[in-house]
């Protein structure tokens, strides 16, 4: 064996190794991009929580209405659609409210 053909197995080894963290990074890069083609304008999911090895509990959007899931262990079951966001800051009456202090004498 030369000199030559030692700097062509460490050249080869190298460029292979190079590679290989570049298909890593790749990955990473195209993973989220791939994984939104499973997802439709009417069913997508919205978040999803492993709560421990076998059971899971999925947040998942149908169209205008959110439902909530649990997958795993004996059976799966639908939990119910979650009630949507109200606004907390603004007061529900139609009325605007106020309040008079008692005059004191």
């Amino acid at each position: 064996m030369t000199l030559h053909s030692w700097i062509d197995y460490a050249a080869s080894f190298i460029t292979v190794i190079a590679l290989i963290f570049l298909l890593r990074f790749a990955i990473v890069y195209l993973q989220p991009r791939l994984g939104r083609r499973h997802q439709s304008a009417q069913l997508g999911l919205i978040e999803s929580l492993s709560l421990d090895s076998k059971r899971r509990l999925s947040l998942f959007r149908c169209q205008d209405r959110t439902g909530l899931i649990l997958t795993g262990g004996e059976t799966d079951l639908f939990l119910g659609w979650v009630a949507p966001e109200t606004d907390t800051t603004q007061p529900e009456t139609s009325f605007p409210v106020t309040a008079t202090l008692p005059e004191t004498r």
